[in-house]
């Protein structure tokens, strides 16, 4: 009996940004502008990329917000931000900024193919990025952090 679990190596230098699956996962850019916190997108280009109506993505969206907004851990309101779009004489609809973190969590929400699929890629990159990290000594992680501490300040 072979083996067929094969771990590719995901990246080269380092792990693939949100940014980059989403765009490999729906062909096209999906990002509606870069800010100094990452990319954003919303929920029109959501609903136009998974191929649904924008009302069934505010209504995950509510529901997203209804179920886990309870946890600071989130912090739903910088990473579903509430806005609008004007619409002729009918005024201000309804759409909400979705950070990166933000997709991550609502691909929870979403039950469509191309949302399974960017999950499942995101899940095992965490998985090799997990694999990779426990194989470091101490002194290498330690190496890590101060790295990234450095980029923080």
């Amino acid at each position: 009996m072979s083996n067929k679990f094969n771990i590719d190596v995901p990246f080269e230098t380092r792990p693939p940004r949100l940014k980059d699956l989403v765009n490999q996962y729906v062909m096209g850019d999906f990002w509606i502008r870069d800010t100094p916190f990452g990319p954003v997108t919303d929920s029109m280009v959501i609903a136009e990329k998974f191929g649904l109506k924008h009302h069934n993505v505010l209504r995950a969206i509510s529901k997203c917000k209804s179920e886990l907004s309870n946890s600071e851990n989130y912090k739903l309101e910088e990473n579903l931000i509430e806005s609008h779009y004007l619409v002729g004489s009918k005024g201000k609809e309804r759409k909400v900024d979705i950070s990166e973190f933000g997709l991550a969590i609502l691909l929870l929400y979403i039950n469509t193919p191309k949302a399974r699929q960017i999950s499942a890629e995101i899940l095992y990159r965490f998985f090799v990025l997990k694999t990779y990290v426990h194989g470091l000594n101490d002194r290498l992680l330690g190496a890590i952090k101060g790295f990234y501490r450095k980029q923080m300040e």
